[in-house]
């Protein structure tokens, strides 16, 4: 028995290798990949009806985060993987490369974008108990147009990155 579990262990293990050799022989598909089902995400969470069901769907919500989370994921390994390949060179793209990453991952975190929406569902909740009153329709265009500018801003730099990953030579 002890012997099967060291062998499960072992193949686990040299599978688990196998896939992360893979991955950052395929690094430009997967973030291609990520930026396209990110932008399809994207157009519906700048809406009310899209934060709304952000809010209140666990899937979409456990979906959303986990596709962000896949974005940092791989951004981060992109950025080592630049950074490795382009360390002794002067190229300019894959300075910029490094930097527009690094705007990515520290500017627009999964726990920044965790504490937004959940400041953006409070005031939808709040908002929805308060349906009746006159100014529903003007906190609604309110919180569309904060989401519109906050996931555009996102969306604006994980495209950036995907744009320069075309322009290095060598990924």
């Amino acid at each position: 028995m002890k012997h099967r579990l060291i062998l499960l262990l072992c193949l686990s293990c040299f599978f688990l290798m196998t896939r992360a050799q893979e991955r950052d022989e395929n690094i430009v598909t997967i973030i291609d990949d990520l930026t396209i089902q990110w932008d399809n995400s994207a157009e519906k969470l700048r809406t009310y009806e899209g934060l709304m069901d952000y809010c209140r769907t666990k899937a979409y919500r456990d979906n959303t985060i986990l596709l962000l989370k896949q974005i940092h994921h791989y951004d981060s390994a992109l950025y080592r993987i630049v950074q490795s390949k382009f360390q002794t060179s002067e190229d300019p793209e894959a300075k910029a490369t490094l930097d527009d990453i690094s705007t990515l991952e520290t500017d627009y975190t999964t726990g920044a974008f965790l504490m937004f929406l959940r400041q953006e569902c409070t005031s939808l909740n709040d908002n929805e108990r308060n349906k009746t009153m006159d100014d529903y329709k003007k906190v609604s265009k309110e919180l569309e147009k904060e989401m519109k500018k906050y996931v555009e801003a996102i969306t604006k730099q994980i495209d950036v990155v995907d744009e320069h990953i075309h322009h290095l030579k060598g990924l």
